[in-house]
């Protein structure tokens, strides 16, 4: 079985818009978890990514995007609404527009800290992605063109910070291997 076919296992056979199952992929930063996303989207009908980078609050503001997706989003759909967070702007380093999202049948949560403390009660199966730290560094850097070499370690600490108070691997419901050394 494939890794992507064991992730998709996961899933169940007729999920409901009403009431959204939210997969989760997390992993430290390059562990590939936008990559099995949008595999995982591409396979599944109706369903939607929902990316955490786009509501964290610069290279600072890990925690606090988690929480607004939590709340905003994630509460909202548990309840059969429509969510809404404010997407951040990398570029300005500002906030920008508000970001609705409706209920679909599958809502795949991608991101460092999906399976994190304050998202935990709304993900219905959470995916752990593991890679040794170099090899993700590497990753990263080739992925943003070196950008943010100086908030590598900045990062690091709050991704540490999220597992400290939740140990997403060890809460997964499956664990990958994604290292191609």
């Amino acid at each position: 079985m494939t890794p992507l076919e064991r992730v998709l296992a996961l899933l169940p056979a007729s999920p409901t818009p009403a009431r959204p199952f939210v997969l989760g992929i997390d992993g430290r930063s390059g562990s590939g978890k936008t990559n099995l996303a949008a595999a995982v989207a591409g396979h599944v009908t109706g369903a939607q990514v929902l990316a955490l980078e786009d509501a964290y609050r610069g290279w600072g503001g890990l925690r606090e995007g988690v929480e607004e997706i939590a709340s905003g989003v994630l509460a909202e759909l548990r309840a059969g609404r429509t969510g809404a967070y404010r997407r951040y702007d990398w570029a300005r380093g500002e906030l920008g527009g508000t970001v609705p999202v409706g209920p679909s049948a599958v809502v795949v949560l991608e991101g460092c800290g999906a399976g994190s403390l304050p998202c935990a009660p709304y993900v219905d199966a959470l995916v752990w992605l593991e890679a040794p730290e170099h090899e993700r560094h590497h990753r990263a850097m080739a992925r943003d063109d070196g950008a943010w070499l100086d908030q590598w370690s900045t990062w690091a600490a709050q991704e540490s910070a999220l597992l400290a108070e939740r140990d997403a691997r060890a809460a997964a419901d499956l664990v990958l291997e994604t290292s191609t050394e």
